[in-house]
């Protein structure tokens, strides 16, 4: 384990953009300089960028967004939050997790029109390994938990309406698996064949994309540590594992992030350095062949430390971490820095893409 968890990376980030103590002339200094560094980065391109949505709980610190596409939006995070919008972000309703108030919630996913599941992040010895199911968006029932000890739950996502998992930072020296089938109401460890991990290597509960889906049962999972920087793959559905190294390099505080699956062979990793968010060296990859093969993405300012990654359309990617957001246009093969926003993750659907961070932070993307 990394600084004993590396998923603990989050609500104390080195980045300014994580506290939420300033005083009112830094909350101004801090959105003028975002402009500055945006109008010099964009230098008079098209003015796609993100527009900024009230949230009720500003003292939060969000690291989980799910949309629909059609309105509806779920977030999560620190401070027991979860919040549901059903017209794009105009207005919100906070809920209540039973015994949830101080949970850290950094992972949601949307499982029907009103149903959903949400993730809390934490240390399984002190209840924080928590699994919570709504059928309705605004009452919440505890479906799992886990006290393993080790136990720190990174991600959980979705095939399908029924069909998901949820990644756990390494157990007895293997990523823990759960798998559900019935649309998150139970919940069982899947006894997965991985390849041996190596010593430190662990994932980040950073964006909820440490574990993401792909089509026909395939899965990835990507690490980070000082034995990190690598990227595990199934076929099917969580079975059986690969393993991949990376040109995004592992280390104390670094390594892959997240990714998303374009299709079946297509897929893209972000990363970086939580410690030292402008570290020089490689933050985005690329796949073409599954994920037996990962190549670095050369060419145009990367904004250092890169956490989550989004598909507007077929060929339009975003890429967002502390310290601004990334755009391709041609589905992955190049990208150009296009603001300095901090945010930790995104989520896209129906050409519609959210993303979330720090001090209660909400944009919705403006082509």
């Amino acid at each position: 384990m990394v600084e004993h968890n590396l998923a603990k990376v989050g609500v104390e980030s080195s980045n300014l953009f994580a506290r939420s103590n300033f005083s009112i002339p830094m909350k101004i200094f801090r959105h003028l300089a975002a402009a500055v560094v945006g109008l010099m980065v964009l230098g008079g391109a098209a003015q796609a960028a993100w527009r900024p949505v009230v949230f009720p709980a500003a003292e939060a610190t969000l690291r989980a967004v799910a949309t629909d596409g059609a309105g509806r939006i779920l977030v999560g995070g620190s401070k027991g939050t979860l919040a549901e919008s059903r017209d794009g972000g105009a207005t919100w309703r906070l809920s209540a997790a039973p015994d949830g108030a101080a949970l850290d919630f950094r992972g949601v996913a949307l499982t029907g029109s009103r149903s959903a599941v949400a993730m809390s992040a934490g240390e399984a010895e002190a209840g924080r390994a928590r699994l919570y199911v709504t059928g309705d968006g605004a009452v919440w029932r505890l479906a799992h938990e886990t006290r393993r000890a080790g136990a720190f739950l990174d991600a959980v996502v979705f095939w399908d309406r029924r069909n998901g998992l949820v990644l756990s930072d390494p157990v007895d020296g293997r990523w823990l698996l759960l798998r559900t089938s019935d649309g998150g109401r139970s919940w069982r460890e899947l006894p997965a064949s991985f390849p041996p991990l190596r010593p430190g290597e662990a994932a980040f509960a950073a964006s909820n994309s440490a574990l993401f889906p792909g089509p026909g049962g395939r899965a990835w999972i990507v690490s980070g540590g000082e034995g990190g920087g690598r990227v595990f793959r199934s076929r099917n559905r969580g079975a059986t594992w690969q393993v991949s190294g990376t040109p995004i390099a592992g280390g104390p505080n670094g390594g892959v992030f997240g990714g998303l699956a374009l299709d079946a062979r297509r897929a893209v990793i972000v990363g970086g350095d939580h410690k030292d968010e402008m570290r020089p060296g490689q933050g985005l990859a690329v796949t073409v062949d599954g994920g037996a093969e990962w190549t670095a993405v050369t060419g145009g300012a990367q904004p250092g430390l890169l956490e989550s990654v989004g598909r507007l359309d077929r060929r339009t990617l975003l890429a967002v971490g502390p310290r601004g957001t990334s755009l391709s246009r041609d589905g992955g093969r190049t990208w150009s820095r296009v603001d300095a926003e901090a945010y930790h993750a995104v989520a896209c659907a129906r050409g519609r893409c959210v993303a979330v961070g720090a001090a209660g932070r909400v944009g919705v993307w403006t082509p």
